[in-house]
């Protein structure tokens, strides 16, 4: 009778170890913190192994041997520490007192954040910019989450205007990305130029970096990580150093990779810091050509590109190659005599 009662128990809990590795899906399910039978659902999942156990060890049973109670207590503990990394003991408190858990909210001259009190913060003059970032504002303090900006102006401090992505933010003399401070920019002159670049007086900025050597006159971006001005290419933060003809240099873009061409090379820009820009072997830009899954072709050679390395396809005949999928050969590509899939020669084919 015993051992039938420890392995009918065993069954029951076995779902509370996969409950507790699932739980960040269950928590983060869309109003969770708002709803008291969601928060309350989750906490006895989170323990309910040890009420068996407590119920077990009433009827003087032991469970293969072992006190009950030492298990009960170490499901307890271990669903209850589970339960306050997720807030929730707090978040019931707040759905009971009308505490909202998401987003900025007001209430009895208190300001919360997901459902956190906002320490100090004035609710006559708090404002929250319509949920913009996590940035936050009152007539005396600048806040990024639930935390005082030092420095902040709260009169002039606001978001950077055509910034559709909230990233930049001023006040009269400061201005942060994000949740970084930008040092040396001015807050007054600050402007979003597009892209992940932007620039005050002096200065161009790509997101919370200073771009050496910029020009900041003649400044703009060009592609989401790409910028120039008169006299440079800027991958990122730095500025290309090998491309040969500036004057012809422009961008091509083929899903989620992007190139560059001047009248002399083609190259790749890769975003590692070590190595952004890097050109294709002896490639002609004038047919140089994307043609997909990782494959390019000029009339002389054909490529395959990761953003490890560049590979030229030996003996491959570019006139012919083209992106084919072969189901038998399980390939990708062919040029009518060699098959390839991800670059690499079809074994079968290695000796033509």
């Amino acid at each position: 009778m015993s051992l039938f009662i420890n392995i009918l128990i065993t069954f029951i809990c076995m779902p509370w170890p996969p409950m507790i590795m699932m739980s960040p899906m269950m928590i983060a399910a869309p109003n969770f913190a708002d709803k008291k039978s969601s928060i309350i659902t989750a906490m006895m999942f989170f323990i309910y192994p040890s009420f068996i156990f407590i119920i077990l060890a009433v009827l003087k049973f032991k469970f293969y041997g072992t006190d009950p109670i030492w298990w009960a207590a170490a499901i307890f503990l271990s669903g209850m520490v589970v339960a306050l990394l997720y807030r929730l003991p707090s978040q019931l408190y707040n759905t009971f007192t009308g505490i909202a858990n998401y987003g900025y909210f007001i209430k009895d001259a208190s300001v919360y954040l997901d459902g956190k009190k906002i320490m100090g913060a004035d609710a006559n003059t708090f404002t929250h910019f319509n949920n913009r970032g996590y940035y936050s504002k009152d007539k005396n303090h600048v806040y990024y989450n639930a935390s005082k900006l030092k420095n902040a102006d709260a009169t002039t401090f606001q978001p950077l205007a055509n910034d559709n992505s909230d990233s930049y933010w001023h006040d009269k003399s400061n201005v942060y990305y994000k949740w970084n401070f930008i040092e040396g920019a001015d807050g007054a002159s600050f402007e979003y130029a597009g892209y992940l670049y932007a620039y005050d007086k002096n200065n161009v900025f790509f997101e919370n970096t200073l771009l050496q050597g910029a020009d900041r006159t003649t400044f703009k971006p060009i592609q989401t990580f790409v910028g120039r001005d008169a006299k440079n290419i800027f991958i990122r933060n730095v500025r290309a150093t090998n491309i040969k003809d500036f004057s012809t240099f422009e961008m091509i873009t083929q899903n989620e990779f992007e190139f560059g061409r001047d009248k002399y090379q083609v190259y790749m820009i890769k975003y590692i810091e070590s190595d952004y820009l890097v050109p294709f072997p002896d490639a002609d830009p004038e047919t140089f050509e994307v043609l997909g899954e990782n494959y390019a072709k000029d009339r002389h050679r054909v490529y395959y590109y990761t953003y490890q390395e560049i590979a030229v396809l030996e003996n491959a005949i570019p006139e012919t190659f083209v992106l084919h999928y072969d189901s038998i050969k399980n390939t990708d590509a062919t040029d009518g005599i060699r098959y390839y899939k991800f670059g690499v020669l079809h074994v079968e084919q290695e000796n033509i």
